[in-house]
């Protein structure tokens, strides 16, 4: 559950330099949106001209969104630099003794932070990222090492922060080292443990209407179970007709598109195999793109309600003669999407878009107390 809302992004320099929330996050942020900068086209183009207040192809990163973080643009070269390099730059740039490097501090990540600002070249990234890596808060350790995946001559040294970050009990940290592992190491077994669904649940009486489906690794979780916070609160506040019995349907929650063609197909079977076409669907992150392949392969469905759902609109859009309404609930510059390289929005006018006044936690759109506290009943 969320401490607080975090509803003011923290500008560049500024975000190395505090310790709040806000700070935490908005740092975390910005290493992804460095990072991003270095791939390949038109990912990279895309986020820059985010960063200079364009509209950039596909619009993974909406300016409006980005601009307040003050991100410095760079220009990638294709560079890759060994951790041995980059720690010479650091020494040699900022005069960083051993012991800096190994643990910089806040006041001198703050003042690597201004000096990235002012001249944003692929080894004053890359140096960025290594210090990052000795951060005290594991959110910016696990960003600055999927950020430090595009400029490593050795990504596999970025293996360790992200594994650990699995573990996390932060579902933030937890999603977004996921995410950052799936990309670079997709057969990692850590990933196919996250896939392996959880024991025994509570249950209720089936419903007809209404069905929540997870996204990507979250099988094991249980809010979205029967007797999960999430599944209680919809079903008590929002939904009394939400399935509840326990064979709920789950899919494996892998990474990839073959796993969510899969999971569509299997959706699809579970509702036809119940009589419950034209039942509502609220889906959270790549569930949203199980459902709309379902709706391709033929499955009528009620009102689709994705929730921090990753924008891939060549590979995942609904059948709109199909599914009644389409409804998407999400928050500001979601950290596992940009690790996802999705778009942070749907551009397609028959998709109702509500974008919350809330920031980063791709997680937040299915808690209660952000239900609660930003009235979501009165967007569907």
């Amino acid at each position: 559950m969320p401490e607080h809302d975090i509803t003011e992004p923290v500008p560049f320099t500024e975000a190395f330099a505090r310790e709040d929330p806000d700070a935490i996050h908005s740092r975390a942020a910005a290493l992804l949106l460095l990072g991003a900068q270095m791939e390949e086209e038109p990912v990279a183009f895309s986020v820059r001209a985010g960063v200079r207040g364009t509209v950039g192809p596909g619009d993974m990163a909406p300016p409006e969104d980005v601009e307040p973080l003050r991100v410095p643009v760079m220009e990638p070269t294709g560079e890759r630099m060994t951790r041995e390099r980059v720690r010479g730059y650091l020494s040699e740039q900022m005069a960083l003794a051993p012991e800096e490097i190994a643990e910089p501090g806040p006041e001198r990540l703050a003042e690597l932070a201004a000096r990235v600002q002012e001249r944003p070249t692929v080894p004053m990234a890359a140096a960025m990222f290594e210090a990052s890596l000795q951060d005290s808060h594991e959110l910016v350790r696990v960003a600055a090492a999927i950020a430090y995946l595009e400029a490593a001559a050795d990504p596999l040294e970025m293996m360790a922060p992200l594994v650990a970050g699995t573990r996390s009990d932060d579902p933030t940290v937890r999603d977004l080292a996921a995410t950052g592992l799936a990309r670079f190491a997709p057969e990692h077994p850590r990933l196919a443990e996250m896939r392996e669904p959880a024991g025994g649940e509570a249950a209720g009486e089936p419903a007809h209407t209404a069905l929540l489906v997870h996204g990507t690794f979250a099988r094991g979780g249980s809010w979205w179970r029967p007797g999960g916070d999430f599944h209680g609160y919809l079903l008590q506040t929002v939904r009394p007709d939400l399935y509840a019995a326990a064979d709920r349907f789950d899919w494996s929650g892998g990474y990839s598109d073959a796993a969510r063609a899969l999971g569509a197909r299997d959706l699809a079977g579970w509702v036809r195999q119940r009589g419950l076409e034209g039942l509502d669907l609220f889906t959270h992150s790549h569930g949203g793109s199980c459902a709309m392949l379902a709706s391709q392969q033929g499955l009528d469905l009620g009102q689709l309600v994705l929730l921090s759902c990753p924008v891939h609109a060549r590979k995942y859009s609904p059948d709109f003669d199909r599914v009644r309404e389409v409804v998407s609930i999400r928050v500001r510059l979601d950290l596992v999407i940009l690790a996802d390289r999705g778009g942070q929005r749907f551009r397609d006018p028959r998709i109702r878009e509500n974008v919350l006044p809330i920031w980063f936690r791709h997680s937040d759109p299915h808690e209660p107390d952000v239900w609660r506290r930003h009235d979501v009943p009165a967007l569907l």
